[in-house]
């Protein structure tokens, strides 16, 4: 396996061990503020990119963001760093810049350019003596960071403790701030799809990553366990959270996709629940139960052509049947 795959590894079962023992719950309170604040800030800088509030109250309602999550949101580096240029650069030359650089790039090689442009306004304002040349890494992340809050599940926070464990295992550079930046949004991007993890969950899986985990197979089956009894219950966001990790251990699992329909089902999101349903039939194209379950989605909303075209296929099956 190469290094991204062995670390996706262990990070899916730590996600497991997670899981399990109910580390999750006790980040309840956090996550409830994060996503509160997330939210509130998103809207703020959607505000000041527009210019309809200052550099200013960006700056103080992210210090209050940060009190209110228990000082981890926005990360300690990042209110250092909006401190410091606040403080030190003038307002005029800071606020365009930022809200300049600060607009969501469209794409990776748009990002790697505005950090680059970031990195050279911070050398020239060192060289000025405005700031300490060592701000740069900071006013990085703090721009990552701004980019986070209009599209969280597209560029990820930079994470001190996770971008040194992808430098480790190779999968981030050392010494090109702006390219180990891209290297770590591409890291943490692809680990979230190869994991099933959360948005905030990478970093507090790192713990576990050196204890001894679970087999696989163990974290298969507790997995499918755990998503039956979950589905029962109708504990609908747990068991599409389950199904996620178990697509991640298998990624075609027909009993991830089974909770997964129950779960959208139960949440009343029928489209979600259709277009799981004719994964499912294409994973298991002879399954009567999985047409079953098609055809009663389709019923129900009314599909009228996509519901006669599936009882078409059900009975060609059928007729195979009874013909073999």
């Amino acid at each position: 396996m190469s290094p991204e795959e062995v670390l996706a590894d262990r990070f899916r079962r730590a996600l497991y061990v997670h899981l399990t023992e109910g580390r999750d719950l006790d980040h309840e309170d956090e996550d409830r503020a994060v996503s509160a604040s997330l939210s509130h800030l998103g809207r703020t800088m959607a505000e000041f990119l527009g210019g309809k509030v200052n550099l200013a109250t960006l700056k103080y309602r992210m210090d209050n963001a940060f009190v209110e999550t228990g000082c981890s949101f926005p990360p300690r580096e990042v209110v250092d760093a909006m401190r410091e240029v606040v403080l030190n650069i003038d307002v005029d030359e800071i606020s365009g810049l930022l809200r300049e650089l600060s607009n969501m790039p469209e794409d990776l090689p748009d990002a790697k350019g505005r950090l680059l442009d970031a990195e050279e306004f911070i050398a020239r304002q060192a060289s000025r003596g405005t700031v300490e040349r060592s701000l740069a890494d900071e006013f990085l992340a703090l721009m990552l960071f701004l980019w986070h809050l209009q599209a969280p599940g597209m560029w990820p926070m930079r994470h001190g403790p996770l971008m040194r464990r992808l430098q480790d295992e190779g999968l981030v550079g050392r010494g090109d701030p702006p390219q180990d930046l891209v290297d770590h949004i591409m890291a943490v991007r692809r680990l979230e799809e190869l994991t099933g993890a959360g948005r905030y969950d990478l970093g507090r899986l790192l713990p576990l990553l050196d204890d001894e985990l679970p087999p696989e197979e163990e974290c298969v089956q507790g997995c499918i366990g755990r998503i039956k009894a979950l589905v029962e219950a109708g504990s609908w966001d747990l068991a599409l959270r389950w199904s996620d990790l178990l697509m991640a251990f298998r990624p075609r699992s027909a009993d991830a996709l089974y909770g997964r329909i129950a779960a959208y089902e139960g949440k009343g999101l029928h489209m979600m629940a259709t277009a799981e349903a004719e994964t499912l039939v294409e994973l298991l194209p002879e399954d009567l139960t999985a047409h079953r379950r098609l055809l009663a989605l389709y019923k129900e909303k009314r599909m009228v052509p996509d519901y006669n075209r599936e009882v078409r296929r059900f009975k060609a099956i059928m007729d195979a049947r009874r013909g073999a």
